[in-house]
């Protein structure tokens, strides 16, 4: 009864494992309970030996309906993507579109206000020009609307004027145009087939009326053709006859000039307003030859030989101790020379 007891727990537990038991008998007696080995054996290796790979593939269909059901979700999860990106874009473009058109119906509604028209153009006239005919060439009148005005424009069309050297023009809101204008200063007159105004920088602005040239001197020497060809030139020996009038006009008391006569080889002459005497100066050093000038104008006076009246040309460009000036006679030819002074001491 043992043994059988013995057998039947070993085969409880080999039947258990999944095998089938073998039991042993020694001498009548159970030893052990082996599990039996499978008699087959299944070899894995295939054809020269090599080792068979496990090609086994699961196949697993899927429903069409599932199949459908999933492409249209993720189609659906697309759309939706595109459309919130499209809904923020149109969104954004939306508040510019109305920012801007309430931007230009602001602006609009300020600039064509009462508030801010033209009711007071500040403008002083100038002493060759009247205030109405400047108005007119601005091209702004009363009433228009001040932040529509150019202002670079109208200063533009206020430096054509001839008399006009510059321009500038601000709003003072609400109602104010302000325009600062500086004004030409004639110098001389030039002889350049006719008489024009010359301005501080050598330049010919303006034809002039006989009112405009008076008590101007004139610088003549330069023709029409020649200034034409050469401007530039032509200003920088205007500039320097201007800077001799300075020069000569420096000292109180000197007698008035009539004219500048230019000459390209021998410099410049000034030529007296009383008597049209004739002082050439040549090039260069002004201060020390006019100096000379008026030590040859006191020793006259000493001698009593008739003033300025008396003088034809005073030569003060030769350079030398004596300076030779050329008197009237009194039936008004050259009838003797004077012996110049003594250079003056600088």
């Amino acid at each position: 009864m043992r043994n059988d007891a013995a057998i039947s727990l070993a085969g409880r537990a080999a039947l258990s494992d999944g095998v089938s038991p073998v039991v042993r008998l020694t001498g009548g007696r159970a030893m052990a309970v082996e599990p039996a080995v499978p008699d087959y054996h299944v070899s894995r290796r295939g054809w020269f030996g090599r080792r068979r790979r496990n090609r086994r593939a699961v196949v697993q269909r899927r429903s069409l309906l599932l199949a459908l059901w999933a492409g249209l979700a993720r189609l659906g999860r697309g759309a939706w993507l595109v459309g919130r990106v499209v809904g923020k874009i149109v969104a954004v473009l939306a508040v510019l579109g109305g920012a801007g058109w309430g931007g230009r119906w602001a602006i609009r509604h300020v600039v064509d206000s009462p508030r801010f028209q033209v009711q007071q153009i500040e403008l002083q006239p100038l002493q060759h020009v009247r205030r109405e005919e400047l108005v007119v060439l601005a091209g702004v009148a009363l009433g228009d609307r001040l932040l529509s005005v150019d202002t670079d424009a109208v200063a533009a069309r206020l430096a054509t004027h001839p008399w006009v050297a510059a321009a500038h023009v601000k709003r003072h809101l609400p109602s104010v145009l302000h325009v600062e204008l500086v004004e030409r200063r004639a110098a001389a007159v030039a002889s350049l087939g006719g008489l024009y105004l010359v301005d501080e920088n050598g330049r010919p602005f303006k034809r002039a009326r006989m009112d405009e040239a008076d008590s101007l001197p004139v610088l003549t020497g330069i023709g029409r053709e020649q200034f034409a060809k050469l401007p530039e030139a032509s200003a920088g020996v205007f500039r320097e006859a201007l800077a001799l009038l300075d020069d000569y006009r420096s000292r109180p008391g000197r007698p008035a000039l009539s004219e500048v006569s230019i000459d390209p080889r021998f410099g410049f002459s000034l030529i007296l307003l009383e008597g049209g005497a004739e002082i050439r100066l040549g090039r260069g050093e002004y201060s020390k030859k006019l100096a000379r000038f008026d030590q040859i104008l006191e020793a006259m006076d000493k001698e009593h030989l008739g003033g300025l009246s008396a003088v034809r040309v005073v030569n003060l460009d030769l350079g030398g101790r004596q300076v030779p000036v050329l008197l009237r006679g009194r039936d008004g030819d050259a009838a003797a020379e004077k012996p110049a002074s003594k250079p003056a001491k600088n």
